[in-house]
């Protein structure tokens, strides 16, 4: 209706979802009925993607920007003496913010067009390796307004975080600070700071993990998932019959078929043939409505529906899908013979909760005079997945093609080795001996077509895990350089403590230790807002919870022990300070 919001309709609709349901609970219950937009309908799968890879750019800079802050911070430091000459020969406080905040945007726009060149090298790997139904993917470019964005989020994320160093530095105390020596010591806000700083970017990091973490679980189940078939050394081939020759012809459709069925079990390599419409993991599917036999009919419109799938030849074996109970198809099948049909494991489970369902009946509404020609359910399968690994199998029936001849189908071919040479132009002569004018495409491997549905969530893992790997780098970076400073500052201290008697084992662990007391602070703040936030990735996630424990345990890990030897490599040249060299240090 004009005006409409997709609001207002999906409540609509709902309610008379609610009213079928009460009418013909048979057919109804438990189905949820709304409405979506056009929109949503074409980006809706990978928006939680995009929004999760945008979010973890948004953290990396973050991190980056914490990181930024604190050498900046530090440089700033080292400069107090020049500041107080500056304030003492009457520079305003105004005028060194602006000073240092200029220093801090120039450093910004460079590392932008640094970034800008990265990005424009890295949009061919991410064209390369994205999956293909992401909307628009090849059209992404460099252009003016990326660049101009781009430049903006950098002077402003600069500005942002160079502004609190700028601030402490702008106010010394100049009578300490022009003292003969000093060394532009460190005050206890410089040192929060730092740790504050230090905190921000572990948490960030183990967020970033965390997410990661559960990413690349999902994947490794995804992968791990059995399909209901064997899909190697499966060769598929998409045929559609020309319209203007085979559309309305059943028996030619099916006289060109098995002919070409028979013909191709005798091409070398090839162990068995067949042939399905559609075939699962090629992106198509078909269902249809019906009722069992026996029971009462809900009527027409309020008829389950299933998976409805054609197949010929040999296809059960090709597949290796697993024949439960009852017999497959074979030469009595034919179109004279009596109507049959194979179900799925689900099919059953379903429709007739668990119980033997060979020689019941289903009625196919679409099937030429469906109720003279009740099907009778000859054999049950193994389940197959059709859509997706991450998508549960759904009930299916299966009808012979001599039954349900049609002018499209997948042909199957299980070969001997996963590499036959020869065996695609050996395939398109063995369908050009029986009519030249048909088109013929390329083989494609079975292997290939789960791979496609693999795409998207192999690319989240891939970027998120950059991105975490990134993070992580920078974090381990930060502490690295606070440590380094930490112990530059004190290295008189250290000589003081060493004089007296302490140990350099003593130095170390206390250097650890400081610096792990931040750590840990961030990684529990860090663990909580993964507890809280990874529950929204929940619609990427396959076979784990967002709360995995070996995940988060693994991050802790991961994290503490980057932290460690980041705190380790500065702490280590505390041990080998001379007192007597540490004495005299300025």
């Amino acid at each position: 209706k004009p005006g409409a919001s997709v609001k207002q309709a999906s409540a609509e609709i709902s309610a008379i979802g609610g009213r079928m349901e009460k009418q013909f609970p048979d057919s109804n219950t438990g189905r949820t009925y709304y409405a979506i937009s056009l929109h949503h309908d074409l980006v809706g799968d990978v928006r939680p993607a995009l929004l999760t890879i945008v979010s973890a750019v948004v953290l990396v800079l973050l991190i980056a920007c914490a990181n930024v802050a604190n050498l900046l911070l530090a440089r700033a430091n080292q400069r107090r003496r020049e500041i107080a000459i500056r304030t003492a020969l009457g520079a305003s406080r105004l005028r060194i913010v602006t000073q240092l905040l200029i220093e801090g945007v120039v450093l910004a726009i460079l590392g932008a067009c640094f970034g800008l060149l990265l990005a424009w090298w890295g949009i061919d790997l991410l064209r390369l390796f994205g999956p293909r139904d992401v909307p628009r993917l090849d059209d992404i470019q460099i252009n003016a307004v990326v660049i101009v964005f781009a430049l903006v989020a950098a002077v402003a994320s600069t500005l942002l975080f160079a502004v609190f160093p700028a601030l402490q530095v702008s106010r010394p105390n100049v009578n300490e600070s022009l003292q003969e020596g000093s060394r532009g010591a460190v005050g206890p806000e410089s040192h929060r700071a730092r740790s504050l700083l230090i905190i921000a970017q572990v948490a960030l990091s183990m967020l970033l993990l965390a997410g990661a973490g559960l990413l690349i679980k999902s994947f490794s189940n995804l992968r791990a998932t059995n399909p209901g078939f064997e899909p190697s050394q499966v060769l598929t081939l998409d045929l559609a019959l020309p319209r203007a020759k085979y559309a309305d012809l059943p028996l030619k459709q099916q006289e060109f078929f098995e002919r070409l069925d028979r013909r191709l079990r005798t091409l070398p390599g090839v162990e068995a043939a067949g042939g399905v419409t559609p075939l699962p993991f090629s992106g198509n599917d078909r269902a249809s409505s019906f009722w069992i036999a026996g029971r009462p009919d809900p009527g027409s419109g309020n008829h389950p529906n299933a998976s409805h799938l054609t197949v010929m030849g040999d296809y059960f074996r090709a597949m290796h899908i697993p024949l439960l109970t009852g017999r497959a198809f074979d030469s009595r099948d034919g179109r004279e013979g009596m109507p049959v049909v194979m179900v799925n494991e689900a099919f059953v489970k379903k429709f007739f909760e668990g119980r033997d369902a060979l020689g019941q009946h289903i009625i196919v509404d679409h099937a030429e005079k469906a109720k003279d020609r009740p099907l009778e359910i000859v054999g049950v399968v193994g389940n197959t997945r059709h859509e997706s690994l991450a998508i549960e199998p759904i009930p299916e029936f299966y009808i012979p093609f001599a039954q349900d001849p049609d002018r499209r189908m997948y042909l199957v071919l299980r070969t001997s080795s996963e590499k036959l040479t020869g065996l695609e132009n050996s395939a398109r002569g063995a369908i050009h001996e029986i009519d030249r004018d048909i088109y013929v495409p390329h083989l494609k491997s079975l292997e290939e077509l789960i791979g496609i549905t693999l795409a998207q969530p192999r690319f989240n893992m891939m970027l998120l895990g950059v991105f975490a790997g990134v993070a992580m780098t920078l974090a381990a970076i930060g502490i690295y350089g606070v440590i380094a400073y930490t112990v530059t500052q004190r290295t008189k201290e250290f000589g003081i403590r060493m004089a007296l008697g302490a140990q350099r084992s003593d130095m170390l662990q206390m250097i650890l230790r400081q610096s792990f007391s931040v750590v840990a602070i961030g990684l529990a703040i860090g663990l909580l807002a993964a507890l809280a936030l990874t529950r929204l990735m929940a619609s990427l996630l396959y076979g784990v919870s967002a709360h995995d424990f070996s995940i988060y345990a693994l991050v802790l890990f991961v994290l503490s022990a980057a932290a460690l030897v980041a705190s380790y490599l500065p702490a280590r040249r505390a041990m080998k300070v001379d007192p007597m060299v540490a004495l005299r240090y300025e």
